[in-house]
């Protein structure tokens, strides 16, 4: 669990040391994936009983936030979302919020997991 956070915090962080909206489009595109990569690799792994319904709170939350950065390069590439990111000094998804909080959940119940940072 430790790596998989791990990796997806990585993915994170790399979005916004972006140089440029294409940069950034494909960094996200790469921490969707790799979002994805970790969910899987959490799949295959499984947990004992008393923490399985944890692990599939995390592993669909992650899943949603996966699909939320995907979803969200996609919408910036469309006609008419050129200005999107114009002003903006961040994004915020939910899903994000509900990954720390299955991540506090394993924490409290002895898994040591930090939370995703803000980057």
């Amino acid at each position: 669990m430790v790596s998989a956070r791990d990796r997806v915090d990585f993915a994170l962080a790399r979005i916004t040391r972006a140089q440029s909206k294409d940069d950034l489009l494909e960094r996200m595109d790469e921490a969707a994936e790799a979002i994805d990569d970790a969910v899987r690799d959490l799949e295959d792994v499984g947990a004992p009983a008393p923490l399985d319904p944890d692990l599939s709170a995390l592993v669909d939350s992650l899943g949603q936030l996966a699909f939320d950065v995907q979803a969200t390069a996609d919408q910036i590439r469309q006609p008419g979302f050129n200005d999107f990111l114009a002003g903006t000094k961040g994004l915020s998804f939910e899903s994000w919020d509900a990954v720390n909080r299955a991540f506090a959940a394993l924490d409290a119940k002895g898994i040591e997991v930090a939370p995703l940072a803000r980057h």
